[in-house]
């Protein structure tokens, strides 16, 4: 038992120093280039040259203060003195400002001149890629495929010709219509001769004209036939 419970701390032991040397173990940096850290010296001097704006712009502002306060009480020496000043500190601001101006297009040619980069090298990988496809597919398999894609095609149509020639036995299409047309027109001259038969005509006396009679037939009607002997 005893010897046990020892084996069993001596694996507690072993198993909670793996743990923490573990933990120790520093974790992987991420590489830092060049690039990175010209980006950040330039806008560590970006940040200085902020805070010294806002600093000459404090003095500028008191000094105005300060003026306004002498010219109040008739002291325009002193007035002018912090007019001065303020003028001073107003072209330093623009002094400053220039040069800000600066630092801020040199940080966005660099990180530009980064996406460039980036552009050249996901088009270098893509011409990489596609020299490979391009190994992949021969130009001579290309060719034979696509002359058996047409033998195929010709043959389809061949097939299609022949189904849809007509079959012995059965009568075209052309002599079905004009057997129709033939029935058709014999219907109609039978129907022609129906309708002329049922068709009553009024039977009327026509009234006749006697024709006058002239003198002298009507004397060789009067007079009686003489019978020779």
């Amino acid at each position: 038992m005893g010897l046990s419970n020892s084996k069993g701390k001596q694996d507690k032991d072993h198993s909670r120093k793996a743990q923490s040397k573990k933990k120790e173990e520093p974790k992987e940096r991420a590489t830092i280039t060049s690039s990175d850290r010209a980006k950040l010296q330039l806008k560590m001097q970006r940040d200085n040259l902020l805070a010294s704006i806002r600093k000459y712009e404090r003095v500028a502002e008191e000094e105005h203060g300060k003026a306004k306060e002498f010219m109040l009480v008739g002291n325009k020496r002193k007035a002018l003195y912090c007019l001065k000043r303020e003028k001073i500190q107003q072209n330093q601001i623009q002094s400053v400002t220039n040069i800000l101006d600066n630092v801020e297009n040199l940080i966005n040619t660099v990180e530009f001149q980064e996406i460039e980069v980036e552009v050249v090298n996901a088009m270098r990988d893509g011409k990489s890629e596609l020299e490979k496809l391009n190994k992949m597919l021969d130009i001579d398999d290309i060719e034979k495929l696509m002359d058996e894609t047409a033998e195929s095609i010709d043959e389809a149509r061949r097939i299609d010709a022949v189904l849809s020639q007509p079959i012995a036995g059965i009568t075209d299409d052309d002599e079905l219509l004009a057997e129709l047309k033939g029935q058709m027109e014999e219907v109609t001259e039978e129907k022609e001769k129906v309708d002329l038969n049922d068709v009553n005509v009024p039977m009327h006396n026509i009234p006749t004209k006697k024709k006058e009679k002239t003198p002298q037939k009507e004397e060789e009607e009067e007079s009686p036939v003489r019978v020779t002997a």
